[in-house]
């Protein structure tokens, strides 16, 4: 067992070097700066309680931030049908040109692989393990997000 001083000092570093771009990357797959800290932080603090039995923290925080933000996705779906559903209301909502609004109105998979992809720099090897996929499906994915944002544009 290590020591506690030992893993808050690691950790402490850890946590520096990884906070402001998880954050930036979650916030481009939720459009939402207070969910993407949310998720963010919840996701450190289960690194944190499993710091001594992690063998890759980052890859463990990774694939946690992306579980995270597919979780809040799902149930702003699910809360999103309920209101129209309620409301009976189907006024379009209006058109915006930023970044964060074209990846919100792509699916979990595509939006996931263009921000690990052009934000973060990975792999299609990296982005296939960090969405637990085949890596074949990673450039369909890409591909099909990217036309879906230059037409929406």
């Amino acid at each position: 067992m290590t020591n506690s001083k030992t893993v808050d000092v690691a950790f402490s570093s850890f946590y520096g070097e990884q906070l402001d771009a998880q954050v930036r990357r979650a916030y481009l797959m939720l459009s939402d700066n207070e969910a993407a800290n949310d998720v963010v932080h919840e996701a450190m603090i289960a690194v944190y309680r499993r710091w001594d039995t992690i063998d890759q923290p980052a890859a463990y925080l990774n694939r946690s931030v992306l579980n995270g933000c597919r979780d809040v996705g799902r149930r702003r779906n699910s809360s999103s049908r309920l209101l129209a559903r309620i409301a009976r209301n189907d006024v379009a909502q209006p058109a915006s040109d930023s970044l964060a609004d074209l990846l919100s109105r792509l699916p979990y998979h595509h939006r996931a692989a263009i921000v690990l992809r052009f934000y973060s720099d990975f792999s299609t090897r990296e982005i296939a393990e960090a969405l637990d996929c085949a890596p074949g499906s990673v450039g369909p994915w890409i591909e099909r997000g990217l036309l879906a944002m230059k037409k929406a544009l």
